[in-house]
């Protein structure tokens, strides 16, 4: 009578979705570059190999979004950038524009505005831990990070 109790308990669990049925359960993992390559692939975005990390190009709408998919020297964490485009001079923006990047930043987390000062250039960037990433999860945060970008392009529109 035992074991029938517990069959039902498990049962029960996996259709209220706290167990989830290993037949359907979709395992994550530690990506590296050549699995971080094929889950891309996998995901039908076509990445295209850089000197770090790879490309993908993302249409939607009247959209072209370039993103950049990197992972961190050490492995553990996976990041997201797009080159926003080019400030000529950085102090000739005027404080309001800056701050009202800074501002997004709040409403955008996880991903965040940054600028190169070197390079002159600005970008969107998101940074994620790389352990357990699933294709749903990737790209949940491939879909979300474009979304931030195109949301916010009233603000960042100065750059050239």
């Amino acid at each position: 009578m035992g074991q029938i109790k517990n069959w039902i308990l498990v049962v029960a669990l996996a259709v209220s979705g706290l167990v989830a049925s290993p037949a359907v359960a979709q395992t994550g993992q530690t990506l590296n570059n050549d699995s971080l390559k094929a889950m891309l692939d996998g995901l039908g975005y076509e990445p295209k190999a850089l000197s770090k990390g790879f490309l993908i190009d993302i249409k939607q709408d009247t959209w072209d979004i370039y993103m950049q998919l990197v992972l961190s020297g050490d492995g553990t964490k996976l990041g997201m950038n797009s080159n926003l485009g080019l400030i000529n001079d950085l102090s000739a923006v005027p404080a309001s524009k800056w701050l009202d990047l800074l501002v997004a930043n709040g409403n955008i987390d996880p991903s965040t505005f940054y600028v190169d000062q070197d390079q002159k250039k600005l970008y969107l960037h998101r940074v994620l831990d790389n352990h357990e990433i699933t294709p749903a999860f990737l790209r949940g945060q491939v879909e979300s990070f474009a979304n931030n970008l195109k949301s916010t392009e009233g603000i960042w529109n100065f750059t050239k």
